[in-house]
């Protein structure tokens, strides 16, 4: 039997014979290991040379949001070639590395790399696509095109009588209005209907409507807005008793702009071309915006004849 003391003896011996056996890993230090030792010191300095890059590279962005904003973008025509606006922007990246060098201490150089200018340029395009889109939208700046709001629709008033599109989907650029085989002319009144958005006002907009049949003379209508309100009841009035068909969305907003206009009277067979074109003065330029839709409107003798 072994008692404890010898068992603690030959354990001390065995160690000392394998520390004799690698006397180089004695007294390794951290370094040597391959590991960094931390200095605090360093790291702070570090830590204050980024947010200082940080700071410089936002307010360079902010720099160049005002100058592209407010000296160049009131310079500029919208409807030509506008690549300046972001080919800039993004070509002034390979200035930061200088704008360093120019502005900072060499404290803080002396903690940049190359890693630094990659992360600086990501900084540079988001920071400087955000404040752009600050200061091109309300309350700023204002370019943005007046729109339809949703879909479209005609609704045709004849007395006291109101019809409206079996097939107004919203989303379609053409409507076809089917009429017996007998008639030859849609009798009443044929009212547009539909919505305008923007992201201003958009009752500051000038609105052109254009009608032009297939082979006829184009005429410019009028619009009647205080209409809309009469004209939606006999919609909804013809929805409700109409079999089959689908309703058309014509406004997602309150503040959508509601436009009525009379297309004509007793509109004969054919396919009439309804272009509108939209203007207002936005902020810093112009803008205008132009769409057009097509009323067809036909027979069952001549869609049997097609």
């Amino acid at each position: 039997m072994v008692d404890i003391s010898t068992a603690m003896t030959a354990a001390s011996a065995e160690g000392k014979r394998r520390g004799s056996r690698d006397p180089d890993k004695k007294g390794k230090s951290g370094r040597n290991l391959g590991i960094e030792p931390f200095d605090p010191a360093k790291f702070v300095a570090k830590e204050k040379a980024e947010t200082a890059s940080m700071w410089l590279v936002m307010g360079f962005a902010l720099c160049v949001a005002l100058l592209f904003r407010y000296l160049l973008m009131p310079r500029l025509d919208p409807s030509s070639n506008t690549d300046l606006l972001w080919f800039g922007p993004m070509a002034l990246l390979l200035v930061i590395p200088s704008l360093h060098r120019l502005v900072m201490s060499e404290a803080y150089l002396e903690h940049y790399t190359k890693g630094t200018w990659f992360k600086a340029g990501f900084l540079h395009t988001f920071a400087w696509l955000a404040f752009t889109f600050l200061l091109t939208n309300p309350p700023l700046g204002d370019i943005g095109s007046p729109e339809p709001s949703a879909g479209w629709t005609v609704v045709v008033e004849d007395g006291a009588d109101w019809q409206v599109a079996n097939d107004s989907l919203a989303g379609r650029s053409q409507i076809v209005w089917h009429l017996n085989s007998s008639e030859d002319k849609l009798s009443g009144t044929t009212w547009l209907m539909f919505a305008l958005a923007d992201n201003s006002d958009p009752s500051d907009a000038e609105i052109t409507i254009i009608i032009t049949p297939e082979g006829g003379e184009a005429e410019t209508l009028l619009i009647s807005e205080e209409q809309w309100s009469r004209i939606d009841e006999g919609r909804d009035w013809a929805l409700g008793n109409r079999t089959g068909g689908h309703d058309t969305v014509l406004s997602d907003h309150a503040s959508d702009r509601l436009i009525a206009v009379p297309l004509g009277h007793d509109l004969a067979v054919g396919d009439y071309s309804i272009s509108v074109v939209v203007t207002e003065d936005g902020n810093p330029w112009e803008n205008s915006n132009q769409w057009t839709w097509k009323l067809s409107i036909t027979n069952l003798a001549e869609s049997a004849e097609n």
